[in-house]
C-alpha cells in the first residue's frame, strides 16, 4: 500500500512539474483558439539575425537590418524620417512565384505614422513607449501600412492599424498569458479585429517564445501574415 502511495505521489509530482514548465503562451482570443490551429513558427537550421523562419505556408526571408532599396517601397515620409531602427524582408506564400516587399522603422515620430495611415490624425497620442510603422507591398503591387505606438508607459503594448485599400484593420497588443491572471512586462502578442461587414477578430500572432500565429482562411489573411513577420522581427531587434 505504502508502495502504491508512492507511485501514485510520483506520478503527480511529474504532472504537476511538467504542466509548470509547459511553454507559456498569450491568451488568444477565444473565438480564434477554438476554432483555428495556431501555426508554429520554424526557424531554418541558419543561425544568425538573418536567417529565414516560416509559419503555416508562408516563409519569412531576405532579413536586413536597414533599408536597401528605400524608395522603392512606398514608405511614406522616408525622405526625412527619423528611427532607432530599421529593417526588410520578403514573405512568400507557398505555391506563389513573387513575395511580398516590407520594410519597417521602429520608434518613427508622430508625423511619419499619421502619413501611414493616410495623413489623418491618430486615434491616440504617442507616449515614452515604442512605435512601429511598415510599408507592406503585395506580388500584385498593392500597398498596406501598418502603423502601431504605445500611448502611455515605455511597457505598454502597443495599438493601431493595418491598412489596406479597402479595409483597415485593428491591431491591438496584449500583456495576457494564457491561463494567468499576470500581466508580463512586454507584449505576448497581437490581435486583430475589424468592424462592419467582418466584424469581428480576424487573426493573432503571439511574439514570445517561438511564436504562434492564429490566421484562418480570409481574403485578408497575406496581409495579416506579413504584418505578422513584422511583429516577429520587431519583438527580436528590440531585444538586441
Amino acid at each position: 500500500m505504502t508502495r502504491q502511495c508512492l507511485a501514485f505521489c510520483l506520478v503527480l509530482l511529474l504532472a504537476v512539474l511538467a504542466s509548470a514548465c509547459r511553454e507559456a503562451r498569450m491568451a488568444a482570443p477565444v473565438d480564434l483558439a477554438t476554432t483555428t490551429k495556431p501555426w508554429e513558427v520554424e526557424q531554418t537550421r541558419i543561425t544568425g539575425w538573418d536567417a529565414p523562419f516560416s509559419f503555416g505556408p508562408y516563409t519569412v526571408g531576405d532579413i536586413k537590418r536597414g533599408w536597401t532599396t528605400r524608395t522603392a517601397w512606398g514608405f511614406i515620409g522616408y525622405e526625412s524620417y527619423q528611427a532607432d531602427q530599421s529593417y526588410e524582408y520578403m514573405v512568400v506564400a507557398r505555391g506563389q512565384a513573387k513575395a511580398w516587399h516590407c520594410n519597417c522603422a521602429v520608434n518613427v515620430n508622430q508625423h511619419v505614422l499619421e502619413g501611414m495611415v493616410g495623413g489623418g490624425k491618430l486615434t491616440w497620442e504617442l507616449g515614452t513607449g515604442q512605435s512601429l510603422a511598415c510599408s507592406l507591398r503585395s506580388p500584385q503591387g498593392i500597398l498596406w501600412r501598418l502603423a502601431l505606438a504605445a500611448g502611455g508607459a515605455s511597457n505598454s503594448p502597443m495599438q493601431g492599424v493595418l491598412q489596406g485599400p479597402k479595409l483597415t484593420i485593428k491591431v491591438q497588443g496584449t500583456d495576457k498569458l494564457e491561463g494567468s491572471s499576470i500581466s508580463l512586462s512586454e507584449p505576448t502578442g497581437y490581435v486583430f479585429s475589424v468592424s462592419g461587414q467582418l466584424s469581428g477578430t480576424v487573426g493573432a500572432v503571439q511574439v514570445i517564445n517561438n511564436g504562434l500565429l492564429w490566421l484562418p482562411d480570409s481574403p485578408q489573411q497575406e496581409a495579416m501574415a506579413a504584418a505578422s513577420a513584422a511583429l516577429l522581427l520587431y519583438q527580436d531587434i528590440s531585444r538586441q
